[in-house]
């Protein structure tokens, strides 16, 4: 099978059989075989129903439902488990996603990228509320990891098989998608396109999405830097600070006693203190040490290949 077109939706009644005759058409024409999967992350409208009378003789069409809202993550991962496609392709199922510009994105996979991310031409007019907030996280994106996309979170992306196979995807790391794939060493480009506004429903962003976004871009920095390889090293270097700090000023007690002839009560609070960062940074420590454990037992295959993309 050529193309595996996975389509996370929730509460999209209005738009999913849409969505549907126009992905249909356009892979007619590109040509080759493909499948497109729809997984239900627990709507509570009637998109099971038309998600369900669109497969019906219709072998293409694949339904995964989730028995409640599991996220956008477990919805891709679930679709990417599924797939069969050797290219794959994610959309949104709200319509502001195009159909009609995956050949550009093929085009664009075909010059030897692993991941082709798209970028929304015409969002300010049609999002004016994302595009700051997007501007900003692109911008520490490019800082942190190297990679200049204009738009991280888009939802519309052509992949090969063995990048969206190697994802490990929770919460709402599917916003970085480009990112862990960039950091294994895969090729991440991207396409503009021509970005729709929103024909039905109403749009799951929120305020409150920027600041977990921050904490997920943290979380995606730290995990694909330390706590896959070397946790030891992260946790180890922040408890060393505090075990020297408390030996130094245990040293300086004890050196006031000894050659000083100081009193050691009134140094009772710098022992006590002393003691405490020492034990901190023997925490850390060993934090570090549990982590290198875990990390060692579920440690698999830790590089790639050409035949991996």
């Amino acid at each position: 099978m050529r193309f595996s077109v996975v389509v996370p939706a929730f509460n999209e009644e209005g738009s999913v059989e849409e969505l549907c005759g126009e992905v249909s058409a356009v892979l007619n024409e590109v040509g080759g075989e493909y499948e497109i999967i729809f997984v239900d992350d627990g709507s509570t409208d009637s998109t099971p129903e038309v998600l369900r009378r669109l497969s019906l003789g219709n072998d293409s069409i694949r339904n995964i439902r989730f028995i409640r809202n599991f996220g956008k993550s477990a919805a891709y991962s679930a679709g990417f488990d599924a797939a069969r496609g050797q290219i794959i392709i994610t959309l949104d199922a709200d319509l502001q996603d195009d159909p009609h510009e995956i050949p550009a994105f093929l085009a664009k996979l075909e010059e030897g990228f692993d991941l082709v991310g798209g970028w929304k031409i015409g969002r300010l007019e049609n999002e004016p509320l994302k595009t700051l907030p997007s501007k900003i996280f692109n911008g520490l994106t490019h800082s942190i990891f190297g990679l200049k996309l204009r738009d991280i979170n888009c939802g519309f992306r052509v992949m090969r098989k063995g990048v969206a196979k190697s994802l490990n995807l929770y919460g709402d790391l599917y916003r970085f998608i480009p990112i862990l794939a960039h950091v294994q060493g895969y090729k991440v480009t991207e396409a503009g396109y021509h970005h729709r506004k929103r024909k039905h429903g109403k749009s799951k962003y929120g305020a409150k999405r920027f600041w977990t976004g921050l904490l997920d871009l943290l979380t995606v920095s730290f995990v694909t830097t330390y706590a896959q390889q070397r946790p030891l090293h992260f946790f180890g270097t922040v408890g060393l600070v505090p075990v020297l700090l408390g030996f130094l000023l245990e040293a300086y007690v004890l050196a006031d006693r000894l050659f000083f002839g100081g009193n050691l009560q009134s140094h009772i609070a710098a022992i006590v203190v002393g003691v405490m960062l020492i034990l901190i940074g023997f925490q850390c420590i060993i934090t570090g040490l549990v982590g290198e454990m875990l990390t060692n037992r579920q440690r698999g295959k830790n590089y790639l290949t050409e035949e991996d993309r």
